[in-house]
């Protein structure tokens, strides 16, 4: 994969929000956490933003492929395959973390994707809002942005609990949307992210698609 500005980014990003992510449920029922998720994220958060956009193409996404992802899978269509980027547990994680898979591309006009399964030891206590809280911390305190301004929605996939994290954002000079789905099936988190600009008119179209077509297996 070449590596554009939007591969730099995944690359520069990922790595981080991963351990950012395991920090989080380590924490969780743990004295030496500080951070309070929520009470960031209320700080932040607004009823009265734009985004994330409205939805207005019409295109025929019937070429796209639905995709199984993770020993136990998560489901969902994307516009082109993604590229494995291995099992990545940081060291100091491995004694909570069993396992963690990763998947990633670029589509169009920097459409990032990401797909991230995080499986947990079962002595964990998962706190999927803690995992969320971390998720923004990590977009937020990226070097290359700015004004981040975040929503949060609770949803239901599947039958399981579920984050939807919406986030608009100047990032490298351009408006930026992040569209940060988090899903929790016992052990097991799932995690769906796309980030594009506002230039790219099948962004917000794309980001729905994706996001509805997300099914987890029972």
């Amino acid at each position: 994969m070449k590596n554009t500005p939007a591969m730099s980014f995944i690359r520069r990003t990922y790595p981080l929000l991963l351990i950012l992510i395991a920090s989080g449920i380590v924490a969780c029922g743990q004295t030496e956490s500080s951070t309070d998720p929520v009470s960031t994220e209320e700080k932040t958060a607004s009823p009265a933003l734009d985004f994330p956009p409205a939805t207005r193409d019409s295109l025929d996404r019937t070429g796209w492929v639905v995709k199984e992802f993770g020993v136990k899978p998560i489901t969902l269509a994307i516009p082109k395959p993604l590229v494995s980027m291995g099992n990545q547990v940081p060291e100091s994680a491995k004694k909570y973390i069993v396992g963690n898979e990763t998947f990633s591309g670029i589509h169009g006009d920097d459409f990032q994707m990401i797909v991230n399964i995080i499986e947990y030891v079962p002595t964990v206590s998962v706190d999927l809002k803690s995992v969320a809280g971390k998720a923004a911390e990590q977009m937020r305190s990226d070097v290359a942005v700015s004004h981040f301004e975040l929503k949060e929605t609770p949803i239901t996939v599947s039958g399981s609990q579920g984050i939807r994290q919406d986030a608009k954002m100047f990032r490298d000079g351009l408006i930026h949307y992040w569209c940060n789905t988090l899903v929790q099936k016992g052990q097991e988190v799932f995690q769906v992210t796309v980030i594009y600009p506002e230039t790219y008119r099948e962004g917000p179209g794309d980001a729905e698609a994706m996001m509805a077509s997300i099914q987890i297996s029972q």
